[in-house]
Parts: structure tokens; sequence; C-alpha cells
């Protein structure tokens, strides 16, 4: 739910959502555990766990290159229509 929202904003708003540092952690936390609510897998909660204690700035800025080049969050694999 979080998530289509998300990529329902402009392009460049989730950009600049990604790159502000404080933001992008908790932009990352919220969407990262509803992702994990939504699939209840495995490898959602490992990313959840890992965003919140510690990687969330690297997943982050991760993820701002990936909405760069492939306007999708990265290491995710659900289809999210706009």
């Amino acid at each position: 739910m979080l998530l289509k929202k998300f990529m329902g904003l402009d392009r460049i708003i989730r950009i600049i959502v990604l790159v502000i540092p404080f933001v992008n952690w908790i932009c990352e936390l919220a969407l990262r555990w509803s992702i994990f609510l939504e699939k209840k897998d495995v490898v959602s909660l490992v990313i959840a766990i890992v965003t919140t204690f510690g990687g969330g700035f690297i997943i982050g800025w991760l993820d701002f290159i990936w909405m760069i080049v492939y306007d999708k969050l990265a290491l995710l694999d659900i289809k999210v229509s706009k």
C-alpha cells in the first residue's frame, strides 16, 4: 500500500526524498517494513531488519541510484502499477 503511494509520486519527488539523508532513512524504514508486511517472506524481513539496524543509509543511497537509473527501488521484485 505504502509502496504504491510512493511510486505514484512524480519521479523527481521520489528522487528528492531519497537524496535527503534523514528523510531517506525514514522513507526506507517505512517502505521496507510495509513491503515485509505485504509479502511476509524471509528476504523482505532480512532487508527490513538490515535497513533498521545500520544499513538504512546504504540501502537508501542504493535506492537513490536505482531510482535514477531504473525508476524502481533496489532489492525489490514487486511489480507496482502507478
